[in-house]
């Protein structure tokens, strides 16, 4: 009896490493903000800044929604467990 084992997906070096390029923007993005006393914020070039922030950044969630959508959709389709697949009851 031979073991049907499903198609690995080939790595893209390039999507990983802007992958990784997306992930450390985004936590750089997350430290600034955090070191923005936001309790008082105040002023128009403040308001101007942080309205063009939020403008971009739903912007950026919007393509990410995406991808995450079909990066989940393929992931979901491959085991990647390393325990192995679930056992069938």
């Amino acid at each position: 009896m031979s073991t049907v084992f499903p198609p690995v997906p080939k790595m893209d070096p390039e999507a990983q490493s802007l992958w990784h390029e997306v992930a450390k923007a985004s936590d750089e993005v997350a430290a600034i903000v955090d070191r923005i006393p936001g309790l008082t914020v105040m002023g128009v070039e403040t308001r101007n800044e942080l309205e063009r922030a939020a403008a971009l950044l739903e912007a950026v969630a919007g393509i990410l929604r995406r991808t995450e959508r079909r990066e989940g959709a393929r992931h979901a389709k491959v085991d990647r467990s390393i325990l192995g697949p679930d056992p069938i009851p």
